[in-house]
């Protein structure tokens, strides 16, 4: 009996399935594939994740420390950087009296000066023996035509010194800031007379007096500025964003700064009771001189033509100031002077 029960005992569990599911045993588990295809998965995001990773902090070694701040700024620092950017510009703005100009100016007149004074030095030194002595007639005559221009000027001249240079090749004169004035004999004979002279003089006088030099060290900031931004946010070649600066920024105001000594010379002669009308003349004969001189887009100075131009357009007000000053009267005994300005130019042209 007992070995009888034992047997259909074990007949019951041989029919009895291990597992009571609705799918068969095979689906209950996970295949070996199924197993293995998540695991590549990671591998396969682990590795991309860490490759851009590695390539992003090779990137960042790459980068100067400008470059870095830009790449990892966020639209609020910009925006931060703008509003410092435009207090310190409107901070250090001011204004030329004589046109009423609004610039762009932070150079001290100290630190000016100080540059005159270097540039001065290395004058002295580069164009030794060609300076014409204090005594020569020539360098008398020049500080004679400066010496009646210095009063209608508002600044302090009493350090002012003229150099005359012997050098017929270049047709050249300028205003070192602190009033030291340098001509090269070429220019005399374009210059033809003292009221073509006073044109030459007051133009350059006009430089000092309105602080050009220290307005052109000041935009040389907002290029190097501008440069070093725009190359660092489009990934632009330094030459190339410094010749569009140059273009764009630095060559239009040169121009414009010499078309305000233009002005400011004219009513300066004027006050002086030079021919306003001698300056028209003198650029005419500028014009002739430089024919093959580049495009006005590309120089630092209007054309001779353009100048004339302008300087037509201005004539009515500087004959009003050389008529209010008795000028017409005092004309009247210039003649000789003259003579002896052109006699001696003719002199040093032999």
């Amino acid at each position: 009996m007992i070995r009888q029960a034992l047997q259909q005992c074990a007949r019951v569990v041989q029919r009895t399935p291990l597992l009571h599911a609705s799918r068969p045993l095979s689906q209950s588990f996970p295949s070996q594939t199924q197993t293995i295809q998540p695991t590549r998965q990671i591998r396969s995001f682990r590795s991309t994740f860490w490759k851009k990773r590695r390539y992003h902090y090779i990137e960042l070694q790459r980068m100067s420390a400008f470059e870095a701040l830009i790449h990892n700024a966020r639209p609020r620092h910009f925006v931060i950087i703008g509003l410092g950017a435009s207090g310190l510009y409107f901070y250090n703005t001011d204004e030329v009296e004589a046109t009423h100009r609004r610039r762009f100016n932070c150079v001290s007149n100290a630190r000016e000066l100080e540059i005159g004074m270097e540039s001065y030095r290395e004058i002295l030194s580069t164009e030794r023996g060609k300076i014409l002595p204090r005594n020569h007639q020539l360098t008398k005559m020049v500080d004679g035509v400066l010496q009646r221009l210095l009063p209608g000027m508002d600044m302090d001249a009493s350090d002012w010194s003229v150099h005359v240079i012997r050098d017929d090749s270049n047709a050249n004169a300028f205003v070192l800031p602190g009033g030291k004035v340098f001509v090269y004999t070429g220019i005399l004979p374009i210059c033809k007379d003292e009221d073509g002279l006073a044109a030459v003089l007051g133009h350059e006088i006009s430089h000092v007096v309105a602080h050009h030099t220290a307005e052109r060290m000041s935009n040389s900031l907002i290029t190097l500025s501008a440069t070093i931004i725009v190359s660092s946010l489009f990934d632009v070649s330094g030459q190339l964003s410094s010749f569009l600066m140059n273009m764009l920024y630095n060559l239009p105001n040169s121009r414009t700064q010499e078309a305000e000594a233009d002005y400011m010379g004219l009513m300066l002669m004027a006050k002086a009771c030079f021919n306003p009308e001698a300056a028209v003349h003198l650029w005419a004969r500028m014009h002739e001189e430089e024919r093959h001189s580049p495009p006005q887009f590309m120089s630092t100075h209007p054309t001779s033509y353009n100048r004339m131009e302008s300087i037509q357009g201005w004539l009515e007000k500087a004959n009003g100031i050389y008529e209010e000053n008795g000028c017409k009267e005092i004309s009247g005994y210039m003649p000789g002077f003259r003579t002896a300005f052109n006699s001696s130019v003719s002199h040093m042209r032999r």
